[in-house]
């Protein structure tokens, strides 16, 4: 898995030009996005939220099953035809089936996500609890701590290698296989443990990036981070966007490279 975070980077690199016709309407998207949610956050429900962001998945959606079409069938967008009426229909039925697919899984993928993230969200009022525990103090009369996120948290960690290849769905959506075939070739492979250590490889360079970037920033425009202004709150949240868009475009490759020694690769109509 590393050589296919090695591909994944290479991949960047080699089609930046192509990518960055392809990041442009997605980045715009999530910008506005980031834009709502700082402007509104406040006032709006974590529920409200996930809604607003909608949009974004959608982009982020069709962004990254243009990259799986490009990485592993050589096809660019807009597509170029053969000018034989028959198999271009079959192709573009084809190749717009499949980008419908993952883009509705990749929306489905992560509204799941948030809805699990939802759970794992600690009141105030807890927090304020379980400091009051952590200092040996007693809890007032009445007073009872939730500790269902701290339990959702602890299931999610011992069943990672189960449910994480779930998160990966909208490669096999993008390129024409069976989800059944794709779950049951990482089990069987035991690619689970490399699939995490692949996605790992992937995000800790930008992570380092984004904060020596963010902390020359911060530096250059004197930045007090403890009291932001709204337009340097969307300045450097919008960095972190762009960045994820990077780590997305990276790590789906990564990951399709790592996993399509398993698969033909089609092009038909037929999966």
């Amino acid at each position: 898995m590393v050589e296919s975070s090695g591909v994944g980077y290479h991949y960047l690199y080699h089609e930046r030009e192509y990518l960055l016709k392809l990041i442009a309407l997605p980045f715009l998207i999530k910008f506005l996005t980031t834009l709502m949610l700082t402007l509104f956050g406040a006032n709006i429900s974590y529920f409200s939220a996930s809604l607003v962001i909608i949009p974004s998945l959608f982009a982020e959606g069709w962004l990254l099953a243009q990259v799986i079409r490009s990485f592993a069938f050589n096809e660019r967008w807009p597509m170029m035809l053969s000018g034989e009426t028959d198999a271009d229909k079959a192709k573009l039925r084809n190749r717009q089936t499949c980008i419908i697919a993952a883009i509705v899984t990749y929306v489905l993928i992560h509204m799941i996500f948030y809805a699990v993230q939802s759970a794992l969200m600690i009141s105030p009022e807890d927090f304020e609890l379980l400091a009051t525990l952590s200092n040996g103090e007693e809890l007032p009369t009445g007073a009872d701590v939730s500790y269902t996120p701290i339990l959702v948290a602890l299931a999610l960690v011992f069943t990672m290698i189960f449910w994480f290849p779930l998160i990966w769905f909208y490669i096999p959506a993008a390129a024409n296989i069976y989800f059944k075939d794709f779950y049951l070739t990482i089990v069987k492979q035991r690619m689970a443990l490399r699939i995490i250590g692949c996605y790992i490889i992937c995000l800790i360079p930008f992570l380092a990036g984004l904060a020596i970037f963010s902390n020359v920033i911060v530096t250059a425009f004197s930045i007090d981070l403890t009291n932001k202004s709204m337009a340097e709150t969307i300045f450097l949240d919008s960095i972190s966007q762009f960045i994820s868009l990077l780590v997305g475009i990276v790590s789906t490759v990564a990951i399709t490279s790592g996993i399509s020694q398993f698969f033909e690769r089609k092009t038909g109509t037929e999966k």
